[in-house]
């Protein structure tokens, strides 16, 4: 074998955990070309990072199942629909029953070739007719078949981690786009409330100009106010019915009714507190990314392996029997190998070592980029988490104190209908922007789960 020119020691130890992290064993031995329980690994490890289990055994729904289309629709349902019906999921599943059949083609050897030879005489005189039959088997295979299986196996192994990985990314997609629909409803409620609060301003105006207590310019300020609120809440209503649609799309359904609102999921549960340090640490280790690239590693040293043996690229054994034109018969042993005089396989060892290298470079280019992502979630996370409760603590407790404070005057006879229905505009507005705040916190969430390559608690090394 070839030595590569890096070292690849701390690469095979994680080729070698990413088998244990899916159960991803093997038996070289096993010529079976159902991709079943090579699905089902893919399944299970899904099931345990995203809290749903696919269902990739069973076609597609054709209709409505899971969900009638006009009923709240839960995160849970969405998730079960989307990772059973997304077309361009299905179709990565595919890969798992091809990357199978690689695995089951790289253990067979090549089929015997019958040779059969038949001559006749121009004339009878000169005799009878010649017969002869040769059957040879080639061998190149035996010594090929170890590092071609290692290949096949670890991209099989590949495969059912890629195909998790898209998986994953999935769930993130459809977790993002109900967050966005629940919090989008809650906003628009928000709207609405704003709305009232500021026809209400509005009236207060005209009573006021009436009573000679105030300019037209503040029935104006008041009707502009309002048709502010009310475009923003047709903004809103638009970009519901877009987000809708796009989740349609990724659980299957991209034709049917988008009227339909979401089940507004509970409350989360804290965020474990975690540093950054043990959050690109985690991503390491439990990203599917990461260890599907390291396997790649591990398929194209097994390449380069073969292709090193490959030099004797036809040698085959066989029997020949002949007839001759007297009717005396022979039997007798056949030896084919080729002559590596023109083509000694050098060109294929150069490009299998090549390639070797690429997937070393590129298993540190996909690992970099975990942990540059991980970095930028935990950042964002951080940030977007300590704004919410910023806000939630000053800006909207200072909103709720001003209200207090406008009904108490009102009520002594201080104030005015015109200052409590500011206060309260000034209210709803704090909630409209805590729930902005609180959405980008849980979409933050979402991303730094995606990162990690699952939830914070997940345990790669029980999968």
């Amino acid at each position: 074998m070839l030595s590569l020119p890096f070292h690849v020691g701390p690469v095979s130890r994680l080729a070698r955990s990413a088998a244990l992290l899916g159960g991803l064993t093997f038996a070289g031995g096993c010529a079976s070309l159902d991709p079943a329980p090579d699905v089902d690994r893919a399944e299970h490890l899904v099931a345990d990072r995203a809290g749903a289990l696919p269902d990739w055994t069973q076609p597609w729904e054709p209709a409505l199942g899971l969900w009638d289309g006009h009923a709240p629709l839960r995160l849970q349902t969405a998730l079960e629909m989307a990772l059973r019906n997304n077309r361009d999921l299905r179709a990565e599943v595919e890969r798992i029953a091809a990357s199978r059949a690689d695995l089951v083609q790289s253990g067979l050897l090549p089929n015997p070739v019958l040779g059969v030879t038949l001559r006749f005489p121009f004339d009878p005189i000169s005799g009878g007719s010649f017969v002869g039959a040769q059957v040879v088997q080639a061998f190149t295979a035996l010594w090929l078949r170890d590092g071609r299986i290692a290949a096949s196996e670890a991209r099989l192994n590949q495969t059912i981690l890629d195909v998790s990985d898209r998986a994953l990314s999935l769930v993130a997609e459809v977790k993002a786009s109900h967050a966005r629909l629940a919090f989008g409803q809650h906003l628009l409620q928000l709207g609405g409330q704003s709305v009232q609060v500021l026809e209400a301003s509005t009236l207060a105006a005209e009573a006021r100009v009436r009573a000679g207590e105030a300019s037209q310019a503040e029935i104006t300020r008041a009707l502009q106010a309002e048709a502010i609120a009310r475009a923003a809440q047709d903004g809103i209503v638009r970009e519901l019915a877009k987000e809708r649609r796009r989740l349609l799309e990724l659980i299957g359904f991209a034709g049917e009714s988008a009227e339909w609102p979401v089940e507004e999921p509970p409350p989360p549960d804290p965020v474990p507190v975690i540093d950054e340090a043990d959050a690109v640490m985690l991503a390491i280790t439990q990203r599917l990314d990461t260890a599907a690239a390291s396997l790649i590693v591990d398929a194209q040293r097994a390449e380069l392996s073969t292709e090193e043996l490959g030099r004797l690229k036809d040698f085959g054994l066989g029997a020949d029997f002949e007839r001759e034109v007297d009717g005396q018969r022979t039997i007798g042993p056949v030896i084919e190998a080729s002559i590596p005089i023109f083509d000694t396989n050098q060109a294929q060892i150069a490009k299998a070592g090549a390639l070797a290298r690429a997937s070393l470079a590129k298993y540190e280019a996909v690992r970099q980029r975990a942990i540059r992502e991980v970095r930028v979630a935990w950042m964002g996370l951080a940030g977007a988490t300590r704004l919410a409760s910023q806000f939630r603590e000053r800006e909207l407790a200072l909103s709720e104190q001003l209200l207090a404070l406008s009904q108490r005057s009102l009520a002594s006879g201080q104030g005015d209908l015109s200052g409590l229905l500011n206060a309260r505009q000034m209210l709803l507005e704090a909630r409209s922007a805590l729930v902005a705040l609180e959405r980008e916190a849980t979409l933050a969430n979402i991303n730094f789960e995606r990162a990690l390559g699952g939830a914070i608690a997940s345990n790669p090394g029980e999968h």
